[in-house]
């Protein structure tokens, strides 16, 4: 799958309005009330490149739905999604599944496998030469591979979590981001200049980008090329695939 198709499922809509490739909700809940942002984005990356609709079938009965939520999480296969359009109908039906889904692997892995300690690690400001690394090498993931998953450090303890979308040079040096914040509703954009020290979202925060979960991207796309030559070795031999 090249990169310009996920990425142009999460730009927003060019009439307006919500984009139906996303979630319905926005990040909450979690441990402490401090949300989910790094399971809700990942979620969020999951689908943008597994998910697969089929609106002719049947809407899935409730453990039909708690199990399609479960292997959207897992990101090993590619996810057919019976009886509805898009990401955004599925999630106003389900929201409280995939809100449990969301913590529970919260706790799972934040809690009983230290990730959260992997969270927090990391500056908020950093020298400009380090920052035009890190932005370096987001830009040749994003540019190369597809949408990039960021742990956003801020001051302080709280750390936050962002898919860049797009990474665009700017004249002169810099880029301008496009990123996916939990936060936020729609696709948002913030300016990276050579000289910076630390990067401001749209949604308010401050901090630095550390790009992570760059395996997990290489396994998703993966599964999406494997899928797309089963789909294709189907046609050639007269068939369709069953799900």
């Amino acid at each position: 799958m090249k990169p310009e198709y996920p990425r142009s499922l999460a730009a927003n809509p060019p009439g307006g309005g919500p984009n139906t490739n996303l979630l319905s909700f926005a990040n909450s809940g979690g441990l402490l009330g401090k949300g989910v942002c790094r399971w809700h984005s990942r979620f969020t990356r999951n689908a943008l490149y597994l998910a697969f609709f089929l609106p002719s079938q049947p809407r899935p009965a409730l453990p039909e739905a708690r199990r399609i939520i479960r292997l959207m999480m897992n990101a090993r296969r590619v996810v057919p999604i019976p009886g509805y359009e898009n990401l955004r109908e599925f999630s106003l039906d389900h929201e409280k599944l995939i809100r449990n889904t969301l913590e529970s692997r919260q706790i799972r892995e934040g809690v009983l496998q230290f990730a959260r300690i992997n969270g927090l690690w990391g500056s908020s400001a950093v020298p400009a030469s380090k920052l035009k690394n890190l932005m370096d090498r987001i830009h040749g993931q994003v540019s190369s591979k597809g949408i990039a998953y960021v742990k956003f450090q801020t001051p302080g303890l709280d750390a936050h979590a962002l898919l860049v979308t797009e990474a665009g040079p700017l004249p002169g040096g810099g880029y301008r981001i496009s990123c996916l914040d939990s936060n936020l509703p729609l696709e948002s954009v913030t300016v990276y200049r050579i000289g910076d020290r630390w990067l401001n979202t749209a949604s308010g925060s401050r901090g630095v980008p550390y790009l992570q979960r760059s395996g997990e991207l290489s396994r998703i796309r993966r599964v999406t090329e494997m899928f797309v030559k089963a789909e294709t070795r189907a046609q050639a031999d007269g068939r369709r695939r069953r799900f």
